[in-house]
This record gives C-alpha cells, structure tokens and sequence, in this order.
C-alpha cells in the first residue's frame, strides 16, 4: 500500500498514514522482522484485536493481546505500570512492537508505554473510533492524566497509523457524534468544506469526505511544528475550556470539546470580532453535540483553566477565530473566561 501522508519528526522518525477501506490488518499493521507483539485493546474492540493477534500468529509472529479499562480510565500512571509489567512477563525486547487498536485512549496510552518502555519501542495504531482517527492518533502526541488532562507525556510518532472508513462506518451515532466534534474543529480552523458536509447532513455527513479532510488538516498543521511552539496550538481549538469541563463534569472529550469551542466561540467574538458564533453553534447542535455545559462549580472550571498545557508565562492562552479558518493563539484574562463560562451556561 501508499500512504496517503506521512509524517516526521525532528529527530528523522517517520510515521506513515493510511487512509481506505478494508485495510484493518496484519497487511498493514505488522512492521517487517517483528518476532513478537503485543496488542494494546479496550473492551469494546477487543474481538477485532483478537482477529488481529490470531492472523499475526498465522505469520509465526507470537502476538499476546491485553484489554485495558474503558476511555479515559485506561490513562493512569498506574494502567501504565501494568502494561511495563506485561510485557516484562512477555519478555519484549526492543526488536519487538506493539499494536493499539481502539480509540483516542487506547492509543494515548499505547504511545507513552513504547515511547517509554525499554527507552523506545515500535508502535502501530488502528484507531476505532472517528475520535481517535482524526485527531488522538494523528501527530505523535501522547499522554496520560495526572491531577489534569495528560499531563504526563512525550511527543513521538507511531511508525503507522491506519484508518479503515469501513471500521468507522460501523460506530454506532454516539461515537460518531463524539467524533464529529474534532472532525468539525478542523473545519472550523482550516477547512470549510467540512462544515458544508456537516451542516447539509449533520451527523450523516459523508465519511468519504469529513474524515480525509480532517486528517488532512492536522498533517499539514503538525508537518511544520511538531512540538506545538507555535502553529500546532490552533488544534486546541475548543481544549481549554473543554479539557475542564471534560475532567469536571465527567462527560466525553468530544462532548466537552463541542462545549470548548461555544465558549472559544464567545471569546472570539469579544476579541476579533468573529461573525458567526451564531453559525458555530447552529452547527455544532445540528451534528446533536451539547452547547451547554452540565450543572458544575465554575470555580473549579477555572481552577483546571489556570493548570492547562497551554499557559504560558503570560498567562493562559486560548485559541481564538478571526474567521473560520483563521485561527490565533491569545492570552485571555479571567474576564474573558467568565464571558467563556457564561456562554456555555456557567454564570451570568
């Protein structure tokens, strides 16, 4: 196969892409001269992963398959010392990868064991959700949570990346309303043709086009500032707030980015001028995302607010809309965040 892009790091790591249909497997998947690997799965796919580990066994490949917790409860420096422990039991060398097949979670957590484990071991991604195919698996960023949202983590690039449109038709309209969230993100940032699919079909906006689109846009955002110091940053559009709401409220990263980018929305409004906060929010709802924020302590908001990754020495930094696709990073004052809050029902 080609890959439809490919990615590198500054240290000469490549990451090959692969975008199509039917290619969820060892085909693809499977790096040449692996003698062992280990599949990194959650409960919901873990009959694919098995599928996946059975037909690397076919091949004399030993492949061993361990199912982590569901979601975000998978990344924990505590799942993570497990994992080490396994594949110690396994007896991995650097010689031998590992497999993540799941969502956003699932590859977040594979990507910091074997970007830490041994100091470095290979890494393939099958992401199963619209969540994970646009945005967690795509970039090289990986993390677990520890008193905020992954906060622990190194950038590194898997070796692959596979998306497979016909594992993504299969979701059921709650994960791809959970993804969408991202997926429009990269339409509200970059590319408008996004938000023409969504807003004439809502949530039954053609993969075809959303999902190539979308990772189109982060390759090309992540190909010249890997280290998000500068242009990378706008892909948090939607995260400061809604990484916050996510840990408080407990709700879904893509619910919580679809809240983010409403109060992101009513910042841009207030600082650039931006003309269509209206707009964002019609189409935000029509995809069924929440604009709202359910019932929580605003105080603890913008206590998660002022420990964001995105801070800086001037303060927190949020992004921002000029336009659609035309983004900016600014600091923004607690003024300005209680407007945020407000507007997504937390204040008056």
């Amino acid at each position: 196969m080609i890959p439809t892009h490919a990615l590198t790091d500054e240290a000469g790591r490549a990451c090959e892409i692969y975008v199509g249909r039917a290619i969820a497997g060892c085909d693809s998947l499977l790096l040449d001269g692996v003698s062992r690997v280990a599949v990194l799965t959650q409960p919901a796919v873990s009959r694919l992963a098995a599928t996946i580990a059975d037909e690397a066994d076919s091949r004399g490949v030993a492949a061993s398959v361990k199912v982590l917790p569901d979601r975000e409860d998978a990344k924990s420096l505590r799942t993570v010392e497990t994992v080490y422990e396994w594949l110690n039991t396994l007896g991995f060398t650097r010689s031998d990868m590992i497999i993540a097949v799941g969502g956003g979670a699932t590859t977040d957590l594979a990507g910091f064991t074997a970007a830490t484990y041994l100091r470095g071991i290979e890494v393939t991604y099958l992401p199963t959700t619209l969540l994970g195919a646009v945005d967690a698996a795509i970039g090289g960023k990986t993390g677990v949570n520890v008193g905020g949202k992954n906060l622990a983590g190194v950038f590194r690039h898997p070796a692959r990346v596979v998306v497979d449109l016909d594992v993504l038709g299969l979701l059921p309209d709650e994960l791809l309303r959970e993804g969408a969230a991202e997926t429009v993100k990269a339409g509200f940032i970059a590319d408008r043709a996004i938000l023409g699919e969504y807003e004439a079909n809502g949530l039954a906006a053609s993969l075809d086009v959303v999902v190539p689109a979308a990772i189109r846009v982060k390759v090309e955002t992540v190909t010249n500032d890997f280290r998000e110091t500068g242009q990378r940053a706008v892909l948090n559009y939607g995260h400061t707030i809604g990484h916050a709401v996510e840990l408080v409220a407990g709700i879904s990263h893509g619910h919580a980015v679809a809240i983010g980018m409403v109060a992101a929305g009513r910042v841009s409004a207030l600082m650039t001028g931006f003309a269509h906060e209206d707009r964002q929010r019609q189409i935000i709802a029509h995809i069924g995302l929440p604009t709202a924020s359910p019932p929580v302590d605003p105080a603890a908001i913008m206590a998660l607010v002022g420990r964001d990754k995105k801070r800086d020495a001037s303060g927190v930094r949020m992004v921002v809309l000029e336009d659609f696709g035309r983004p900016d990073v600014v600091p923004v004052d607690d003024e300005l965040l209680e407007h945020a809050l407000a507007a997504i029902g937390l204040g008056g």
